[in-house]
């Protein structure tokens, strides 16, 4: 997948640096990733997403993320095997489970990315619909919603409620190589995820992996602690040693499953060594998750 954008709101809808993801987890619904959008970002205030592979089409990876703006429903479908060109327009059918919901729907596309906007008219039909399908000529391009109801519902929790602004710098890194979460007062468990709860969790992941997701677990939690999760290069192409891709703050309280996560860069992640740094209530480190990029 070496064209798409990542499948944060920031690539995919507000144009910001692939690598930079400064939007902070809200919550984890049915599958669904709810965030805020970085603070000061133009555009939407919230988003949500989710992937997964498609067993039937021999696992090509499928994506969606979906924001309100205003009056305007923001969509992005990604699929591993479009090649569309930067800014190609078309209008095609709308389908939600086998009826035409808009019978000439106007998408931009990008590499493996088409974004359409819609009316917000369109949302009902989305809540009630467990399938959308683009079709386009020679192939319909397929999604499944499952969770789009109740990840719709976290969504306007999420822009209702304040955004915390994610740590500018990452924690220290001290006593990395000891962290583990045996050790960790807080976390109790944590699993890599390529994007989707529905997939095995793992540590070794493709250039072409969509998103990485970090998934932990803290049933100790307290209203008002947060985790920090550094994602740090530590040898990869291209970059210096250990150098931190993102220092993010997530609020603990709600949930006792949080998450933390990055989109692919436009151009495939970097083969190598990385690693998420996790602290408490900006804390020592107490947790770090390796895993690996695949050349």
């Amino acid at each position: 997948m070496g064209r798409v954008s990542t499948l944060t709101a920031l690539t995919l809808l507000l144009g910001a640096p692939a690598l930079a993801a400064g939007e902070t987890p809200f919550e984890t619904v049915k599958g669904w990733e709810v965030e805020h959008a970085a603070p000061g970002s133009k555009g939407p205030s919230c988003l949500m997403s989710k992937s997964y592979k498609d067993a039937d089409d021999d696992n090509a990876e499928n994506a969606l993320v979906f924001a309100l703006a205003g009056d305007q429903a923001i969509v992005s479908f990604v699929y591993e095997h479009w090649t569309w060109d930067k800014n190609e327009k078309l209008q095609v059918p709308l389908v939600l489970d086998k009826k035409v919901a808009i019978a000439k729907s106007a998408w931009t596309g990008d590499g493996q990315t088409l974004t359409a906007l819609l009316t917000d008219s369109i949302v009902p039909n989305l809540l009630a619909a467990k399938t959308m399908v683009l079709k386009l000529d020679g192939a319909d391009a397929d999604f499944k919603l499952a969770g789009f109801a109740e990840a719709y519902a976290s969504l306007r929790r999420c822009e209702s409620a304040p955004a915390k602004a994610p740590v500018a710098a990452a924690p220290p890194a001290v006593a990395v190589a000891a962290a583990s979460s045996s050790e960790s007062t807080h976390i109790e468990k944590a699993m890599t995820f390529p994007g989707d709860g529905d997939v095995p969790p793992q540590t070794v992941f493709a250039r072409t992996a969509p998103k990485i997701l970090l998934a932990l677990a803290v049933p100790a939690a307290k209203p008002g602690d947060s985790l920090t999760a550094a994602w740090i290069a530590e040898k990869t192409d291209g970059t210096p040693a250990n150098f931190t891709i993102a220092s993010i703050a997530i609020p603990l309280g709600a949930s006792p499953t949080v998450s933390s996560s990055l989109g692919k860069p436009d151009a495939g992640w970097p083969p190598g060594q990385y690693r998420v740094d996790v602290s408490h209530n900006g804390g020592p480190i107490e947790f770090s998750q390796r895993f690996t990029v695949q050349p």
